[in-house]
């Protein structure tokens, strides 16, 4: 059952799976680009539909959802997301007036 060992076996599965993970990076960042599309689409056409205070309504009871869930992956990820977006639209404050960070786009 002995095998010998191929050095070039080794370094061809070695860059196959550099170059698995290199496709599943790709497709994750395809992924998350076609649902952020797809949320800015969504949000637009609630606003839209229903107006700001109902989509804003509509958001709080979602986030409440999500930060309520049962899964503290799900809840430490949804408050981190939450606290950056705070940090870039309403960044803190210096007591001179300006602000820690600037929102960047």
């Amino acid at each position: 059952m002995n095998q010998p060992y191929h050095p070039d076996l080794s370094a061809r599965l070695e860059k196959s799976f550099e170059e698995a993970d290199k496709a599943r990076e790709m497709l994750t960042e395809s992924m998350a680009n076609a649902v952020a599309t797809n949320c800015d689409l969504l949000h637009h056409g609630l606003v839209s539909a229903k107006g700001l205070e109902v989509t804003t309504e509509m958001y709080r009871h979602m986030l409440g959802k999500l930060l309520r869930s049962s899964s503290g992956e799900v809840r430490a990820q949804v408050l981190d997301s939450f606290n950056q977006s705070m940090e870039k639209f309403w960044p803190r404050k210096r007591v001179d007036g300006s602000s820690f960070t600037e929102p960047t786009e």
